[in-house]
């Protein structure tokens, strides 16, 4: 099973080595779920699809880091005027995230600063996964709808 995981990753362009961490990720993943898996055919296609999905999760991760440091450049460091500008915006989207409700704010925090895949944040709560995606949406939504109305003031 470990050999498909890593051909799987090498087919979405990972090198060797990214490819047997991904390999080794969906190893984990997998074995949580070893005692309801019981057709062979049904766990190869498990890896497979575990393989594929871990595999898009690093490609998103990476591109997010590659944006927020694109994003981090934008501010002029040696700038006072821009340093204190992103702390204000930063102690502002503290408090916007702190006025979310409990559960949103959860979700937000483990999807976006934790890095967790909705499945595990959905384990975690104890709730669906497409609850765990409406929860992570609307959150967004409010927080773009505050920063806009801030900006029109």
């Amino acid at each position: 099973m470990r050999a498909r995981a890593v051909s799987v990753a090498l087919r979405f362009g990972y090198a060797q080595d990214d490819a047997e961490d991904i390999a080794q990720d969906v190893m984990l993943k997998l074995w949580c779920l070893h005692e309801k898996i019981d057709d062979t055919a049904r766990l190869q296609a498990s890896v497979a699809i575990t393989t594929k999905h871990v595999c898009i999760d690093r490609w998103r991760t990476a591109h997010l880091n590659a944006d927020m440091d694109i994003a981090t450049n934008l501010v002029d460091e040696d700038s006072l005027y821009d340093r204190l500008e992103y702390t204000e915006l930063e102690q502002w989207m503290n408090e916007q995230i702190a006025l979310l409700p409990s559960t949103s704010r959860i979700v937000l925090t483990m999807r976006q600063l934790k890095q967790r895949e909705l499945s595990e944040i959905a384990d975690i709560l104890g709730i669906r996964q497409s609850s765990v995606s409406t929860l992570l949406s609307r959150a967004r939504h409010e927080l773009f709808n505050q920063l806009k109305r801030r900006n029109q003031q």
